[in-house]
């Protein structure tokens, strides 16, 4: 039995090249090098996890970007065909404006993106406060204390969009860039219209006398 013990024994020589705390050292290097590949893989998925939340951030930015361009687009064509006299504009009214603008007829737009909006629909301009109270109507948002400011700061960032128009005697309006410069062909004609008009000169050629 002894005989079949010592054939079963541990060759001397694995306690010589592997002792315990060399075995001790491995198995806390293998730990070490665990953790430090699930720490890796750890940072790859919270990394793609950040790429995949910035793509889609992203991609719905550019969503919104598309929508308002279809809007505007939209928005002139109906103010082309009006201009054109294809499309009869709609009543110039505040209170018509008003009541025709749904509550959520801008909702989600920004100040400037809204304005433009519904100027293309009516086809004409509108007074400052005339348009903040369509916007606010229609569910444009601010936090600002002073809406009105908030939205003419707004409009008056998109110069390639809209002009003001502010006529001799009379208050200011907004209106679209692409439209006829109405406004200023009327102003003319009416400081012509102020001009007085001069005689013509007396003719110093003596007109022939009528005989019976």
């Amino acid at each position: 039995m002894r005989r079949e013990q010592s054939q079963f024994a541990w060759p001397r020589y694995l306690f010589t090249l592997y002792p315990s705390k060399s075995i001790a050292r491995g198995q806390q290097v293998f730990m070490e090098n665990a953790q430090s590949f699930f720490q890796s893989a750890l940072d790859e998925a919270d990394e793609k996890i950040a790429h995949i939340d910035s793509e889609s951030l992203r991609m719905q930015g550019e969503l919104r970007r598309k929508s308002e361009e279809k809007t505007i687009l939209v928005g002139t064509r109906k103010a082309l065909l009006i201009q054109l006299g294809k499309l009869a504009p709609e009543k110039s009214s505040l209170e018509d404006n008003a009541t025709g603008v749904s509550k959520n007829a801008f909702k989600g737009m920004a100040p400037a993106v809204a304005a433009r909006k519904h100027l293309q629909e009516i086809g004409h301009g509108l007074t400052h406060a005339e348009l903040v109270e369509v916007l606010l109507k229609g569910n444009v948002k601010t936090d600002a204390k002073r809406p009105s400011d908030s939205i003419r700061t707004s409009i008056q960032r998109r110069p390639e969009w809209f002009r003001w128009v502010k006529r001799k005697g009379s208050t200011g309006y907004w209106e679209l860039v692409e439209w006829p410069e109405t406004g200023e062909a009327e102003a003319v004609a009416e400081q012509l219209a102020d001009t007085p008009a001069i005689p013509p000169p007396l003719s110093l050629v003596e007109q022939p006398k009528l005989t019976a």
